[in-house]
């Protein structure tokens, strides 16, 4: 049978002619698909490929990598970012420039120029290993101001995910300072931006009431290293300190200094944004970065009406409470809410389980006046017992709870030259009396709820 119908087939031009082209276009349509096949399977086992979306941290990590590689300095199509460092700073994050014009960016910073190639596709070489790079950019309507949104897609030809590691830790290590220091973050749509690094302050330099530093590096330690606690309780981990006092003592001094002792970034949340929703908030704090210290500063004067939207802002007071202790909120999580007048603050706020510890840093005493004129003059040449007398002269003039140490210092800068003047020429305006707080020294870390 099957040999008659083959006959009949080889009899029948039509017919045979007919099965000639369909198995040729049927072998055509294959080997067009060939090539396009090869090349996935070629992508599959012989590249990888790595996506970093402009709100990652290893975006600006990247940005400072890609200035300092060989492709940069003669591609032709670059991308500037223009900001300014320390002097002393020690970094090799990008092209530094000494500032001639000390008037326009004072003499204690440089001017920063990272040249990273512009949106498009360059190709480059990573340890002999070809680099494909793709950056893409898209406009974003951000209320009236029109931003955008960037894109990194790194593809390595013959790459692992370990040579993909070894580049990305390479770019942390030559994005973040040499000089230990504090990473400020800020809001940059619903996701957090290093935008600023702040050198690591000497704790002697931060004069506070006796026991208030030291007993809140300890809490903060404890909670750190507390965590399996925490989990076999059932307790959320997390922490929440209120910092209150007049203006000019020291509260946000004080997180960026234990943010540097402990090795931490700040992540400071702006809430007077008309933008800001609370959705966005939300999505802020649960997004924020591990060992990352949340700072809320003035809190008091975000909102104007009880659980209702705040005159310059977007977001509500029901809103933030939702956002601090929501069942998405980052395990871990530190935060700490800055205010002049705590008083205020809306008692649903500094409930405990949102506020576990006030620290309160009042006006100078004339013990934290006479340390802080030691800590300045200290090897100026005048000999300790002087110097010893000079501070005590000094501490002697400052009324207990009348004068901020933002004032002392001011002082103390404008004679740093002459501690013979600043111990003899005292001239502050005080503030109002504080209240009677009789002999008893005041509890400078209040415990509102210990978990």
């Amino acid at each position: 049978m099957m040999q008659m119908l083959l006959e009949s087939l080889n009899h029948n031009q039509f017919l045979s002619g007919g099965l000639s082209l369909m198995i040729v276009g049927a072998a055509v349509a294959l080997l067009r698909k060939v090539p396009g096949q090869l090349w996935s399977f070629f992508q599959r086992r012989m590249t990888i490929t790595v996506e970093i979306p402009d709100r990652d941290p290893a975006f600006r990590w990247l940005q400072v990598w890609l200035a300092l590689q060989p492709y940069a300095a003669r591609a032709r199509d670059l991308s500037l970012s223009t900001t300014w460092v320390p002097a002393g700073a020690e970094s090799d994050s990008a092209v530094v420039f000494d500032a001639e014009d000390s008037a326009a960016t004072g003499p204690s910073s440089r001017v920063k120029f990272l040249l990273s190639p512009a949106p498009g596709m360059h190709l480059m070489f990573y340890r002999g290993r070809i680099v494909i790079l793709r950056r893409s950019r898209r406009d974003l309507q951000n209320g009236n101001a029109r931003t955008f949104q960037e894109n990194l897609s790194l593809q390595v030809l013959g790459g692992s995910r370990t040579l993909v590691e070894d580049l990305l830790d390479e770019a942390r290590r030559l994005a973040c300072p040499k000089t230990p220091g504090v990473s400020v973050l800020t809001a940059r749509y619903e996701s957090w931006e290093t935008t600023s690094w702040q050198p690591r302050r000497p704790l002697e330099s931060l004069v506070l009431a006796d026991g208030t530093l030291e007993d809140l590096l300890a809490d903060l330690r404890s909670f750190y290293d507390s965590r399996d606690w925490y989990v076999r309780r059932g307790v959320p981990h997390r922490r929440g300190y209120l910092l209150h006092g007049p203006p000019g003592n020291g509260k946000t001094t004080l997180v960026l200094a234990a943010a540097g002792e402990l090795n931490l970034s700040v992540a400071v949340l702006t809430l007077s944004n008309r933008v800001l929703s609370d959705d966005a908030l939300r999505t802020l704090v649960d997004a924020l970065p591990p060992a990352t210290l949340l700072l809320i500063e003035d809190v008091d004067c975000v909102f104007k009406t009880e659980r209702t939207t705040g005159e310059q802002t977007g977001v509500t007071l029901s809103g933030l409470l939702n956002a601090l202790d929501g069942v998405s909120s980052r395990e871990g999580r530190v935060l700490f809410l800055t205010t002049n007048h705590p008083e205020r603050l809306d008692p649903a706020l500094v409930r405990p389980g949102r506020v576990d510890r006030k620290v309160e840093l009042p006006n100078a005493t004339p013990d934290q006046a006479r340390r802080l004129y030691l800590w300045f003059y200290q090897g100026c040449g005048i000999a300790p017992a002087e110097l010893e007398s000079l501070a005590d002269l000094f501490a002697g003039q400052i009324p207990r709870g009348r004068v901020c140490m933002a004032a002392i210092q001011e002082h103390l800068l404008r004679h740093r030259g002459a501690p013979e003047a600043a111990a003899h020429e005292v001239d502050f305006e005080l503030s109002p009396s504080a209240p009677p707080r009789g002999d008893e020294a005041p509890s400078s870390l209040m415990a509102v709820r210990d978990a």
